[in-house]
């Protein structure tokens, strides 16, 4: 992966998020001065990014059509979402920042002429905040993909990645902040589970209750640690049609150790582990995640299975791609490699993202008809 901070792969790949959900290098230029002289430095890090996302919120503003605003506000809505990222959770200025994420995405839903509207899955005498995007140009009960995040992204980032590749291919779509993610961990205290499949239940309870989807054909999508989570819920949840980890996860728990070990590299801060725990130590931290496994009930799993990995993931080794593979018991599966001639070779993709999503887009519309 190119490192525009040479040495800074933490930097470096967060960049990369922000060019893969459409970032402009152009933005990157207005604040690249200050992060070059500063490499390393989280408080300069929050505050350009922050500073760039007021800039491109202020030319939303100037533009003439709800279109334009709308796509515009998006950008800034992204750039306040990646400043957000290096701030530790109990700094106040996390979900301030945060806050002003859902105010800036708010603003740029409410005025696209796309449809996406703002909704809330009941779960275990809570909610978990979504978005449903329909399909388009279909009628009636189609197949619908619910989106999962990873360790330190949110339904925002995963709107602002994907945008409408799964629309346009006749399928509904919902991006939902579950335990350990967004707003559910931010505002609700819902911290992550190695039992994904009672979220993803709940998600899949309330999607049948929608007119416009097919309970029958329903799947889903985890990116990073989401590869984790939809393994999980594709072996418990029977009403999964078809599953894709873009970005395998065999062992999270020995990921982490290998990272407290010096033989890992870290694709977020060190206290985000501990965030999405609700734990106070590293330590704790890891020991929290010791079931995220897939191997005990991997077996089970049944449905069509597509896992995307890029081949120098530097996170997450391609020979925990391949374990994984291997182990899933579905007889209709797949591990999609992606070198650098044929889509990014980084993590989840963030070098150059669209191939893997026009991969994933077309693989769930067929997979799910």
């Amino acid at each position: 992966m190119l490192e525009l901070f040479p040495g800074n792969y933490l930097w470096s790949y967060n960049t990369m998020l922000a060019f893969a959900a459409g970032g402009q290098i152009g933005d990157l230029e207005l604040i690249m001065p200050q992060l070059a002289e500063a490499a390393g430095n989280n408080e300069v890090w929050h505050r350009e990014w922050t500073r760039v996302a007021e800039i491109v919120k202020t030319r939303a503003e100037e533009h003439r059509s709800n279109l334009s605003r709308s796509e515009t506000m998006y950008l800034a809505c992204l750039y306040q979402i990646i400043g957000e990222h290096f701030v530790p959770p109990e700094d106040p200025r996390r979900i301030a920042a945060y806050d002003r994420v859902l105010e800036m995405f708010e603003w740029a839903r409410s005025a696209s002429p796309f449809v996406l509207e703002r909704v809330s899955v009941p779960y275990e005498g809570t909610t978990l905040p979504a978005y449903f995007q329909p399909a388009e140009n279909r009628r009636g009960h189609c197949g619908t993909v619910i989106m999962i995040c990873g360790l330190d992204t949110t339904k925002e980032i995963w709107f602002l990645r994907a945008r409408r590749e799964l629309a346009i291919r006749g399928l509904n779509v919902l991006f939902v902040d579950t335990p350990g993610i967004g707003g559910a961990l931010r505002k609700q205290k819902l911290y992550t589970r190695h039992d994904y499949e009672k979220p993803v239940s709940a998600i899949i309870d309330y999607l049948s209750g929608r007119d416009e989807v097919d309970p029958a054909r329903i799947g889903i999508i985890g990116s990073s640690l989401g590869g984790y989570y939809v393994a999980r819920a594709a072996a418990f949840e029977s009403r999964l049609r078809a599953t894709a980890a873009w970005g395998a996860i065999y062992d999270y728990h020995a990921v982490w150790k290998d990272r407290l070990a010096n033989k890992g590299t870290l694709g977020a801060p060190v206290f985000q582990i501990m965030f999405i725990t609700g734990t106070k130590t590293i330590e704790a931290a890891v020991d929290a995640v010791k079931d995220f496994r897939i191997e005990p009930f991997a077996a089970r799993i049944s449905c069509p299975f597509l896992i995307l990995h890029g081949a120098n993931d530097r996170q997450v080794p391609l020979a925990d791609a391949e374990k994984m593979y291997r182990a899933i018991g579905s007889e209709k599966k797949e591990l999609k490699v992606f070198d650098g001639r044929n889509g990014g070779s980084a993590h989840t993709q963030f070098n150059n993202h669209t191939p893997a999503l026009y991969y994933v887009a077309d693989w769930m519309a067929s997979t799910l008809g």
